[in-house]
């Protein structure tokens, strides 16, 4: 499955180029909806000065959307996202890109003030898309930062996209509220909903 995941990333690729956001399965070329939901976390919690790891980094749409924060690594299990965004964004102390499964481990010792993932939850195949990997992606996630930030596209979606999962709001909060009391869903549209995890500390 996640296979499949990977090979379709990689056939938009090729098929869009590396400028162009459908690439990365985001809607038109400009990336329009992908800038709309790192604005809606920057509003929650403000990057700037923040250390912040990405959990499907992509490319690094974060930096092609002109976000700033102290210190940055990214994941994301496609390494020619990887390879495109180190060289774009890469090669700096405070930018880092990495290949890597959040869903087979994940360095607990490593500590953000904010971890985030944007347009990755609802991948079939990705870290969140089964009920044990969600919330398996949620605890990962809360461990080593002080807020967690998660974008889901949401079942009351009346569009569907092929390879998308679409999470019941309820059931999210559900399992979120396992891990910490201190949980906010943000539900504004029909497409999808924001989660924010933050500490009890």
């Amino acid at each position: 499955m996640k296979t499949k995941m990977v090979d379709s990333y990689n056939e938009s690729l090729e098929k869009y180029g590396d400028s162009d956001f459908r690439s990365l399965n985001w809607g038109d070329k400009d990336g329009t909806s992908a800038r709309f939901r790192y604005e809606q976390m920057d509003a929650e919690v403000s990057f700037e000065n923040k250390s912040v790891v990405e959990i499907g980094c992509g490319w690094g749409s974060f930096f092609d959307f002109g976000f700033i924060c102290q210190d940055y690594i990214g994941f994301d299990i496609n390494s020619k996202f990887v390879d495109i965004a180190n060289k774009k964004y890469g090669g700096s102390l405070d930018k880092t890109f990495y290949v890597q499964d959040i869903a087979s481990h994940i360095d607990r010792n490593l500590k953000f003030d904010v971890s985030i993932a944007s347009g990755v939850a609802g991948n079939i195949g990705g870290p969140a898309y089964l009920p044990e990997k969600l919330n398996d992606m949620l605890r990962k996630m809360y461990s080593i930062s002080k807020t967690v930030l998660i974008n889901f596209p949401s079942n009351r979606a009346t569009t569907r996209a092929a390879g998308v999962e679409y999470f019941s709001p309820e059931y999210v909060l559900g399992t979120a509220l396992n891990i910490t009391n201190n949980v906010k869903l943000i539900h504004r549209n029909r497409f999808d909903f924001l989660l924010r995890l933050d500490s009890n500390i």
